[in-house]
Parts: structure tokens; C-alpha cells; sequence
């Protein structure tokens, strides 16, 4: 019996539904209160992420120096090596690309990428 009373609702019952459809659609649509109300709740919480991870910084910058030290010294090395030795210096570039380019680009978006979006989001 249960199906046809689901089936078969009574009026009450669609307008629950329509009312919860025209709230869902409601929060789609940002007002410029709402926006600078979620824009505030964004900046609140990134300030105590900061404040949580403060210890973490000097590591963070330490791995980063090395992943990025170690990129500078094998793209160097690769280069300087092509004059005498072109398959040794291919290994060093394959190295490079498959195991020391994925960390390096992550280092790189973590400390740059965020104040380049953020600069183009003040242009826009």
C-alpha cells in the first residue's frame, strides 16, 4: 500500500516538493549579500587554516627548496652532460619528467598559482 500512497499524494505532500525545489534553486543563484557573506565564511576559515599549519611552514618551504634545488641541479646537469654523453643525459631528463616534474609543479601551483588566481580574480 505504501507505493500507491507515494504514487497517489496527497496535495500537502506536492507542495512540500515544489517548495523544496524553488529553495534548491533559490541557493543557486548568489545575491551579493550571499556572496559576500560566503566570501567572509571563506576568509575566516583560511585565516585559521594559517593560524593551524603556522608550525608547518618551515618545513613546507624546505621541501619545496629541495624538489626545487634538485630540479635546477638535473635540468643543469642533463644540459651540460648532452656534449659528452647524449644517453646519459637523456636518462637524466626521463628522470626529470617522470619522477621529479610532477612534485616540482606541485611546489610551483602551491606558492604561486594561488596569488596569480586571485590577482586575475581582482582584474575581473
Amino acid at each position: 500500500m505504501s507505493i500507491f500512497k507515494r504514487i497517489f499524494a496527497k496535495p500537502e505532500d506536492v507542495s512540500k516538493v515544489v517548495d523544496g525545489a524553488v529553495k534548491g534553486l533559490d541557493k543557486i543563484f548568489f545575491t551579493k549579500e550571499e556572496k559576500a557573506e560566503a566570501n567572509q565564511k571563506l576568509s575566516d576559515w583560511y585565516l585559521k587554516y594559517l593560524a593551524a599549519t603556522d608550525g608547518q611552514n618551515l618545513a613546507r618551504r624546505f621541501i619545496a627548496m629541495i624538489i626545487v634545488m634538485l630540479w635546477a641541479v638535473l635540468v643543469v646537469t642533463g644540459v651540460a652532460i648532452r656534449w659528452f654523453n647524449e644517453k646519459i643525459s637523456d636518462f637524466i631528463f626521463s628522470v626529470l619528467t617522470d619522477i621529479v616534474m610532477t612534485p616540482f609543479s606541485i611546489v610551483i601551483g602551491f606558492y604561486f598559482l594561488t596569488h596569480a588566481v586571485r590577482a586575475y580574480q581582482k582584474k575581473g
